[in-house]
């Protein structure tokens, strides 16, 4: 009566005799035997003969009048639990009992009698994880739940000093189990159709890019080990890679900078290739070809920035074309000249749109050049079928190169962005002049109080200050003043101070979300003084835990380096695979919510130590893989 009291689901005699160390005619005869006395407690019937206790007042009656033998029972439970799920797929599993029962509930049995994490972390193992129907894919994802819960809370005690490092990455194979039982849920049952191959094609790059987020967080001294697993995955599947042509790409790229000289080339010459597959093919990615082009031999790099270049030329807009291929990260020198060459024959529009991104990057006497050219293009006649002048970008790259007499020229003669010319009149110490071109030209609310708070944050534009608290003040509805803060944060702390931009910050919630508090509180806190940003941090992280959503999370990591180890720590557990909208295995490495995204977490909470122990168990997302193509 004991072990059924200890059973979470009624047994039948072949599993209750073993758990007894019985034969089942033992059980069997007993219960006959004794049928008058134990049928007012236990209920039975004869076909299938399944017990249990006839209410759960009786059975927890029963428990608390004998806890010694509940203890003796529960410890039989554990054992027989453990001793399953390390023999699960031994073959000799059918000749023990209890089979059925303890394949549902032997997680619940280890995890209420505490068992240690090594028991535990059994259970999130390819071995007893994978499913054998629908049902028991349901019952491994339950089960894998507690396991989560039962892991998560002594970490994330408010009294925890320290988080062990094995602890962490422990949570993570159960995470990573957890994402890969959720991609069998799309795709059940686990055969090689169309639809449950994509479910698991991006796994070797989510992989390698959570990798690569580790090791961008570690010490030098760190950095290679955790990024050297993420190259042998691309080295050995890069090649294959058939996702998104764009991610596929960012990936490679990723790896070529971690890469040694040849082995870079090569992962270089795979990124391109890999935009190819991009949605509307490479023309919308030439930037990445410019990034490419740093590893690859010095001809073969001309030969691919000519080509892009070549083919942005080609395109219906050849100014916006040449600009997306100028926003290549860490673009070098000789390839900006190579896109100022081809951006002079363009027509006066496409020539300035061409030209605005590369203004800080061109050595001073290509930059006076191109500063007259696409100054002039604010005042030369344009034909009807021109490409459109992008007045906003142009302004923006030009005005830090612009004196008094041409922004009055720009001013007087021409149609640019006023807010900008508003706030560099001001940098410029004309401030009254900037505050009569807001006033005259860029309306009222939030069009008047970006230009008035920018403005007034420039060295030369603080008599401005008074003006922009006013129109910031006026602001209404409170999430429009809370927008302003979190996009212009250094600026709102400069002319508003550090305690009206909070008070601004913190009543930006509202309307069913709380995204625009969190985001204008997360962006305070990455630009107060160091001495606030512990406390900027745990406002951004309150306000997130006030939110329904989990839009504001991007937001609140970036204040990782400043929160308490406690609060990282809840947080990481909280969103880790949970916070995506759709949990796979591949999101649980590397889109939101997964390792990628959380390595500040990983890097506050445990450092070095943290970073390397969760690099070494991500690996194992890809015997989930192998385990789908070989079951």
């Amino acid at each position: 009566m004991t072990t059924l009291a200890c059973a979470f689901a009624p047994l039948d005699v072949t599993e209750l005799a073993p758990l007894l160390g019985a034969q089942v005619a033992e059980v069997t005869g007993s219960l006959d035997a004794h049928r008058e006395a134990i049928e007012p407690v236990l209920q039975w019937r004869e076909e299938g003969r399944r017990i249990r206790f006839r209410h759960e007042a009786l059975r927890a009656a029963w428990a608390v009048a004998r806890p010694e033998h509940v203890a003796l029972a529960e410890q039989r439970f554990a054992e027989a639990a453990r001793s399953l799920v390390r023999t699960w797929e031994s073959g000799d599993t059918a000749e023990r009992g209890a089979v059925t029962y303890l394949r549902r509930y032997a997680g619940d049995h280890l995890v209420s009698s505490g068992a240690p994490r090594a028991d535990l972390l059994l259970l999130c193992a390819p071995q007893w994880a994978w499913p054998r129907s629908r049902e028991d894919l349901a019952a491994r994802r339950a089960e894998l739940g507690r396991v989560r819960r039962s892991m998560a809370a002594p970490l994330g005690a408010s009294d925890a000093m320290a988080i062990p490092s094995d602890a962490l990455s422990s949570f993570v194979r159960v995470a990573l189990a957890q994402g890969a039982l959720a991609t069998l849920h799309r795709a059940w049952p686990p055969e090689a159709d169309r639809a449950d191959e994509e479910a698991w094609n991006d796994t070797e790059r989510a992989l390698a890019v959570s990798l690569f987020a580790l090791a961008a967080r570690a010490s030098p001294s760190l950095r290679a080990g955790i990024e050297a697993p993420a190259l042998d995955v691309v080295r050995r599947t890069g090649a294959a890679w058939r996702g998104d042509g764009w991610e596929d790409a960012l990936a490679l790229l990723a790896a070529a900078s971690a890469a040694p000289g040849d082995e870079a080339s090569t992962f270089a010459r795979w990124a391109v290739a890999a935009t190819w597959r991009a949605d509307g093919g490479p023309d919308g990615y030439l930037s990445a070809w410019l990034t490419a082009a740093d590893f690859l031999p010095r001809s073969e790099a001309e030969a691919l920035v000519q080509q892009a270049v070549e083919r942005a030329l080609s395109s219906a807009k050849p100014g916006q074309a040449l600009a997306r291929l100028a926003t290549a990260d860490g673009i070098g020198q000789n390839q900006a000249l190579a896109i100022l060459r081809a951006a002079v024959s363009l027509p006066p529009t496409s020539r300035a749109n061409a030209l605005a991104p590369l203004l800080p990057v061109l050595p001073d006497e290509e930059r006076a050049r191109a500063v007259s050219m696409s100054f002039d293009a604010f005042f030369d006649d344009h034909d009807e079928g021109a490409e459109r002048h992008d007045t906003d970008a142009c302004t923006a790259a030009l005005l830090p190169f612009l004196g008094m007499a041409e922004l009055s020229r720009l001013l007087d003669e021409a149609l640019p962005s006023p807010s900008a010319l508003a706030v560099r009149f001001a940098e410029l110490g004309a401030p009254e002049r900037a505050l009569g071109i807001i006033r005259e030209r860029c309306g009222s609310g939030i069009f008047a109080a970006r230009p008035l708070l920018c403005a007034a944050a420039t060295e030369r534009g603080r008599p401005l200050a008074q003006a922009a608290r006013d129109a910031v003040a006026s602001l209404d509805p409170p999430w429009v003043a809370a927008g302003l803060v979190c996009d212009h944060a250094a600026e709102a702390i400069e002319v508003l101070g550090l305690e009206t931009a909070v008070e601004i910050a913190e009543g930006g919630g509202g309307g069913g979300s709380e995204a625009a508090r969190i985001m204008a509180l997360a962006a305070l806190c990455l630009a107060a003084p160091e001495r606030s940003r512990p406390g900027l941090a745990a406002r951004a992280i309150a306000a997130y835990h006030d939110d329904r959503g989990t839009e504001g999370l991007e937001g609140v990591v970036r204040c990782a380096p400043w929160m308490s180890l406690t609060t990282a720590a809840r947080l990481f557990f909280a969103s880790l695979g949970d916070a995506a909208e759709d949990v796979t295995l591949v999101s649980t490495l590397s889109r939101w919510g997964g390792v990628e995204q959380l390595a500040p977490l990983i890097a506050r909470v445990g450092g070095d130590a943290a970073l390397s122990a969760v690099a070494s168990v991500l690996p194992e997302a890809l015997l989930w893989k192998s385990r789908r193509k070989t079951d």
